[in-house]
């Protein structure tokens, strides 16, 4: 195992294994899972092929036994709350590029305390805070004084904030800071600086370092993804599936999590092609070989997509879903607000989500850890 990351995604060839997976046949596909479990990528591979698309069905009953074995019949939930949408990067999918002639704004705390008071009389007690990227967020102490703020009210929080030092994320960690959440966008080096082309965010190995440096700094929870739709599907999952292992065995500390978010409209208009974009099947043949292959990882799935995937889903592997999430900094109080970042499907309350769960056995689960249970 390499030193970084950085080092290990060099080493492996992943575009010629994602071509060699489509000659996979359906017999290699049969056999890993008669064994019950993917032992290597190569393997993980063929579970992602063509090929067994066929097996989707014994696929999908051998991910929700290992799921049910190592997390329960359980799904733990979270809100996202966007505090601020000023970005410095021109990113050429995202709503928030500075380029885009929106309406930009940044939560004041008083604002954020609202946001949290809301979403926590939801029934939520596990938050992602996120920012765009704009440097004066960390440098001014703002992104501190949100997750000080925040853990005065929920159990669990977590950021998806700008690629930060070691030495900021641990005043995060102090502060009462557990998770990480950190996108990739795209794996391929060749092909992020095309998807980037200014702003803090086109460094591409500084950005592929940030889970490594959260883990570092003491986060609990680091959650990875790409975006579908920006490259070659096969790739991408490839790719956070090696990144997945990598960080379990370097950073075992640490519990790791994958979402798997698909393009969706945003205020930009990107159009991504559409052989880049898994259908539906093919995202449930991603999620069960995931699973398959990395038995304790943390899957999540958000509400950009629809209700009925996302019921498709339930049990499945999937272990952590949004529900009733607002893209937009201060739409949890006032849901009128303007500003996303890109457009949700699954608009259901909490309430109709739980339901939802009920009705597929599965127990929602608001809150799993309390700061006094943290060994020091």
């Amino acid at each position: 195992m390499k030193d970084t990351f950085l080092e290990e995604l060099r080493e492996w060839d992943l575009h010629s294994l994602s071509a060699a997976s489509l000659g996979v046949s359906a017999r290699e596909v049969e056999l890993i899972l008669r064994k019950g479990r993917a032992d290597s990528l190569e393997e993980f591979a063929a579970l992602i092929s063509p090929a067994a698309l066929g097996f989707i069905e014994p696929m999908a009953r051998l991910s929700a036994e290992i799921t049910s074995r190592y997390f329960g019949r359980t799904m733990r939930l979270f809100a996202p709350l966007y505090v601020s949408n000023e970005c410095v990067n021109n990113c050429v999918y995202c709503g928030f590029a500075h380029s885009r002639s929106i309406e930009r704004r940044t939560l004041s705390l008083a604002e954020v305390e609202r946001e949290i008071e809301a979403i926590y009389n939801l029934g939520f007690r596990n938050v992602l805070i996120v920012a765009a990227e704009n440097p004066k967020l960390v440098s001014s102490g703002y992104v501190a004084d949100i997750v000080k703020l925040a853990v005065s009210k929920m159990p669990s929080v977590s950021i998806e904030i700008a690629p930060s030092r070691v030495c900021d994320y641990k005043k995060y960690v102090d502060a009462g800071c557990e998770g990480l959440t950190v996108f990739q966008e795209t794996y391929d080096e060749l092909v992020y600086p095309k998807l980037h082309p200014s702003g803090p965010k086109s460094v591409f190995w500084w950005r592929l370092g940030t889970p490594e440096r959260g883990a570092e700094a003491g986060m609990r929870k680091i959650g990875l993804g790409p975006l579908l739709g920006v490259n070659e599907w096969r790739f991408e999952v490839l790719a956070v599936a090696l990144h997945a292992k990598y960080l379990m065995h370097r950073a075992w500390r640490s519990q790791i999590s994958v979402s798997l978010p698909r393009m969706r409209p945003a205020a930009g208009g990107y159009v991504p092609l559409p052989q880049n974009i898994p259908d539906d099947r093919q995202l449930v043949q991603i999620i069960c070989a995931l699973r398959i292959f990395l038995s304790r990882l943390a899957i999540v799935v958000s509400t950009r997509e629809s209700v009925r995937l996302r019921d498709g889903l339930m049990g499945l592997g999937v272990t952590q879903m949004s529900a009733f999430s607002s893209t937009k900094p201060g739409g949890y109080a006032d849901r009128e607000e303007s500003g996303e970042q890109f457009r949700i499907d699954d608009g259901r309350t909490p309430a109709e989500f739980c339901a939802a769960l009920r009705m597929h056995g599965l127990d929602p689960v608001w809150k799993d850890f309390d700061a006094s249970l943290a060994v020091h």
